[in-house]
């Protein structure tokens, strides 16, 4: 990043010197050298494997997005034996030519239904899971995207830019990295709101 820094700076040192008529060509490192300072000095990155990791926040509500998960899972595996137990009775039944053939064709009708049905609930219910974690991410990012509004209200840095282990950022100076201190603020702010919430009280009035 120091590197396309400087190489924008120095560029538009190079045009300005060659619209003026008698430029000085001692003046170029020098100016070079701060373009490059100020440009580093307000730019700064955010990893965000590393923020979600340390983040209360997302923990809280990735476990109770889980504990959902887990209880949408088992209720879908346990329709899914009850339904395959009802399949499985009926074959068993047609094998050993226990019903009449009207019969049968009542029962197998019934089936289909519950499979068609059984199907439509997996489906809703795994749309479902989908949008949760959809919603969640967008809650996390709002909250850090709010929080770094009022972290740079004075607008120190130019630019805060999100990279992951992934990139965009590939390469960068370790002193541009403010993860631990975006960290430190989300979690003191998101300890504060949870203190003023209000507390469930157990019993009825």
């Amino acid at each position: 990043m120091k590197r396309f820094f400087a190489a924008a700076a120095l560029s538009v040192v190079i045009l300005a010197g060659c619209n003026t008529k008698s430029g000085n060509k001692s003046d170029l490192p020098q100016a070079d050298s701060a373009a490059v300072r100020v440009a580093s000095e307000r730019i700064a990155y955010v990893n965000l494997d590393s923020l979600t990791a340390s983040y209360d926040m997302y923990h809280d509500l990735r476990a109770a997005y889980e504990k959902k998960v887990t209880r949408t899972q088992n209720d879908v595996n346990s329709r899914g034996r009850n339904l395959e137990k009802e399949i499985a009775d009926f074959q068993e039944k047609i094998d050993k030519g226990l019903v009449t053939r009207s019969t049968a064709a009542q029962m197998q009708e019934s089936l289909g239904n519950k499979q068609q049905n059984f199907m439509q609930f997996r489906e809703r219910a795994m749309g479902e899971l989908a949008e949760e974690e959809q919603v969640l991410l967008n809650q996390i990012h709002y909250s850090i995207v709010e929080f770094l509004k009022e972290y740079n209200s004075d607008y120190r840095y130019a630019a805060i830019m999100s990279t992951t282990a992934a990139g965009p950022i590939l390469n960068a100076d370790p002193l541009l990295d403010i993860t631990k201190e975006v960290v430190a603020g989300l979690n003191k702010r998101y300890a504060a709101n949870k203190a003023a919430e209000p507390k469930e009280t157990g019993g009825k009035k």
